[in-house]
């Protein structure tokens, strides 16, 4: 079974959290797999440049209404 496989038999989600600061935004994304036990396990990963494109028009769009 490859790694793949086998983070693809749990519970994984991506989360991205988004903060707006003095210079900007600032993105952090992190990886979240339910153990067995319960517990999560946390690994930081890269945004989607995608992502930061849509958080960033949907900040964006909230601060001109």
């Amino acid at each position: 079974m490859s790694a793949l496989t086998a983070l693809s038999d749990q519970n994984v989600y991506g989360v991205t959290y988004a903060s707006l600061g003095p210079y900007g935004l600032h993105f952090e994304s992190e990886l979240a797999i339910q153990r067995p036990d319960g517990g999560l396990t946390r690994l930081a990963m890269p945004t989607p440049i995608s992502e930061r494109q849509a958080i960033s028009e949907a900040v964006c769009n909230a601060l001109t209404e």
